[in-house]
């Protein structure tokens, strides 16, 4: 064999052992292969987006009357979180957020890197389907879940580091508010009716309202919605006198005196013209003064609409400092009585009875009443 075909076989051979070293993965010819930097790519990933996704569910579970009770308790923690959460949160959401992609962005990048480097392209199939379910329990699901239950022990640090965050990522905001500007401005309630009527049902399971005060805050948000109608006391079983009658004539007629105001009308009752106090009748029968007639004795009555709300109601008596109105009906006739009683009655959701009262709910004594007169 020549010197010439040896020496072309010994490179050939030689060029092979360099083409299978080329191709052949980092970690099979190094056992001890250095891992430390996926280490720190994954690491780096899912902790920041850890933070980022708890941070978020703190932000968003936080409520501005929570905010309210911090700053009137003298927390300054609450001056700062009112800082977050004014402009819809805008700020500490974007800083949320871009700090979120940019760790997931540059985390997935380097693990790629990193495995590409180790192990070789075919294995980067595998580590996105690994690093995809890490980032979905550990990035997500898990800080959230930690967020939303615990939001209110993590509010001291949540603030600390949102505030930190908003001022390092400032940049981000400029053009996000910019376009903001540009939109309709949103019109809504920090919690609606329906909210508090939810919040009230919660407290009570939860145990921080009894169910009495849950009934009220519930009756107190229907009062707007409840008309007059509801809670009255109809014309038929309504205890009325006419205002020429003496007092002879009323306490002749009505032995006990069960309600403390009574209305008094002309023709019919259909023209209520006042109304007069128990006390003023007894009291000028303590005097003998059985001929003095009850016109000389009234109030002014006022009057309320049938579809008129019970809030209305209720404002009415407050400002002008009445116990009863007149309810009418859309032709002007009298359709009943609502007392300041009632209600109070319907704020509380329990009849007031007292030892003169014979029934205590007027409106079922009417259909009684009435049902027994069909039966006759």
């Amino acid at each position: 064999m020549s010197p010439v075909y040896v020496e072309v076989e010994k490179t050939q051979e030689l060029y092979s052992r360099q083409t299978l070293w080329a191709d052949c993965p980092r970690s099979s010819l190094n056992p001890m292969a250095d891992y430390t930097m996926l280490i720190i790519y994954g690491s780096l990933a899912l902790g920041v987006s850890f933070l980022c996704s708890m941070l978020e569910a703190v932000l968003l579970s936080m409520s501005m009357s929570h905010v309210s009770i911090m700053n009137k308790s003298g927390d300054k923690n609450g001056a700062r979180w009112a800082r977050l959460k004014e402009d819809d949160s805008v700020k500490p959401l974007t800083a949320i957020l871009t700090l979120n992609t940019i760790a997931h962005t540059m985390g997935a990048a380097g693990v790629g890197a990193e495995v590409a480097r180790i192990w070789g392209d075919d294995r980067l199939t595998v580590a996105s389907i690994i690093l995809t379910l890490a980032v979905l329990f550990f990035s997500e699901i898990i800080p959230k879940t930690i967020g939303a239950a615990y939001w209110k022990k993590l509010t001291l640090p949540s603030g600390f580091i949102l505030s930190g965050m908003t001022k390092m990522l400032t940049p981000f905001f400029v053009p996000l508010l910019m376009f903001k500007r540009l939109l309709p401005k949103a019109e809504s309630a920090s919690i609606t009716r329906d909210e508090l009527h939810a919040l009230a049902d919660i407290s009570e399971e939860e145990g921080e309202l009894e169910e009495d005060e849950e009934t009220v805050i519930h009756n107190l948000l229907a009062l707007r919605e409840m008309p007059v109608k509801d809670i009255m006391t109809p014309r038929t079983v309504t205890l009325a006198f006419k205002h020429d009658w003496t007092i002879r004539q009323v306490l002749d007629d009505t032995k006990i005196l069960r309600f403390g105001r009574m209305p008094v009308y002309e023709e019919s009752i259909d023209k209520l013209s006042g109304f007069v106090l128990r006390s003023d009748i007894l009291m000028a029968a303590s005097m003998d003064e059985w001929d003095k007639v009850l016109f000389d004795m009234k109030k002014p009555l006022l009057t309320i609409g049938v579809e008129d709300s019970v809030d209305l109601a209720l404002e009415t008596f407050l400002k002008s400092k009445v116990q009863i109105l007149a309810v009418v009906d859309e032709f002007g006739g009298t359709a009943g009585l609502v007392t300041m009683e009632d209600a109070i009655e319907t704020l509380l959701g329990e009849e007031i009875v007292d030892e003169l009262d014979e029934h205590e709910d007027m409106r079922e004594l009417a259909r009684e009443q009435a049902s027994t007169l069909e039966e006759e």
